[in-house]
């Protein structure tokens, strides 16, 4: 059985009870959310590790995976954990595992698991990468990834070395996709910036106090394509896929057929870079249209800072829409698409361009 989820990097998540409530004259019942999280019993507190070095990854929160952990067909939550900074003494800052009890509240398993690894977490991506209909965990972070194999029972063991995907980088987001339809997960990840604290840029806005360093200040990172080989090991297809981007800042994927021909596309959001729509050609390889569809800018052809990404059917067209979550003061995207595969930017004319102009929209 091949199951295949991604989250997105840089997100903070907050579990909310939904509810639905008739507005007197709408035709539509109304979403209401209220804050659950005490009440499920969550107690999971996310670490940065700043401590005044104004260190870049500090400005971003870590993600969460939603997924059937133990195999009970009840969805877990996985929280990443970012961590200390060398030098830096603190409390335990560990990834943690809640199960689902069936019942609206969750328990926290995450000692028994094998996934509470001390590491500056960023990401996560769950899927069946073996096809043992059991869904393993890939933790994105800064200079290493983690894969996490699901030996059942809500337990997980640790194969980054055997698989061969640490990919020491900047790394933000993943997702699992069977590329090439041969049956297997394989894996894409998103890098962002070259940076270490040895290669930390001094960056000020008053010429006296340091500030946290815009991502212009960096040269930018290819993202990833992981080939699975079927063994448990996995190869590095880049750039034989095409996907070879070394000014990518990317924080953000989502998967998508936008042309509606059966195989996966990606869509990349890049950190003040082009976005990308990478089309599958269908041989193993894809070719980027994203400028001539219509994401890589925005309506004055500037890139924006891309956060984070999604893609669904919005409007009941039967086509994938396209939301990117872009720095404040730029608004949030809202592509639709055409029949011809363009797609619009309906943002600046709906209450979602309105709503976001003033945020900046993380996840």
């Amino acid at each position: 059985m091949r199951r295949a989820f991604f989250a997105a990097g840089a997100a903070a998540c907050v579990l909310a009870a939904h509810t639905s409530i008739a507005r007197a004259g709408a035709s539509a019942a109304a979403s209401v959310f209220a804050d659950a999280t005490s009440a499920a019993g969550i107690r999971f507190r996310h670490t940065s590790g700043a401590f005044g070095k104004k260190y870049l990854p500090e400005t971003m929160g870590s993600g969460v995976a939603f997924f059937d952990a133990d195999g009970d067909g009840f969805v877990d939550l996985f929280f990443v954990n970012s961590t200390h900074w060398p030098g830096r003494a603190g409390p335990p800052s560990r990834h943690a595992l809640y199960h689902n009890n069936h019942d609206g509240t969750f328990t926290d398993v995450t000692a028994q698991s094998g996934l509470g690894v001390e590491m500056y977490g960023l990401g996560a991506a769950a899927g069946d990468y073996d096809n043992d209909g059991r869904t393993d965990l890939f933790v994105t972070g800064l200079n290493g990834n983690r894969l996490f194999h699901n030996a059942g029972g809500g337990r997980f063991v640790d194969v980054t070395a055997r698989a061969g995907v640490a990919s020491p980088a900047f790394s933000t987001s993943a997702a699992w996709l069977d590329y090439d339809r041969d049956g297997r997960l394989d894996l894409f990840v998103a890098n962002y910036v070259d940076w270490s604290i040895a290669a930390d840029l001094t960056c000020t806005l008053d010429g006296k106090t340091k500030s946290y360093c815009t991502p212009e200040s960096y040269k930018g990172h290819s993202p990833v394509l992981f080939h699975n080989r079927g063994d448990g090991t996995f190869e590095d297809a880049t750039r034989a896929a095409g996907l070879y981007d070394p000014a990518s800042k990317a924080l953000g994927v989502a998967l998508i057929d936008y042309d509606r021909d059966g195989w996966i596309d990606l869509v990349v959001a890049n950190d003040t870079q082009p976005n990308r729509l990478y089309r599958n050609r269908r041989n193993g390889t894809f070719a980027d249209v994203g400028t001539t569809a219509g994401i890589a800018f925005n309506e004055a052809g500037v890139a924006r800072a891309g956060m984070g990404v999604d893609a669904a059917d919005s409007d009941g067209s039967g086509r994938a829409s396209i939301v990117i979550g872009n720095f404040a003061n730029e608004m949030m995207a809202l592509y639709s698409a055409d029949a011809s595969g363009l797609f619009i930017d309906e943002a600046p004319r709906s209450a979602v361009g309105r709503n976001s102009l003033l945020t900046l929209t993380f996840g």
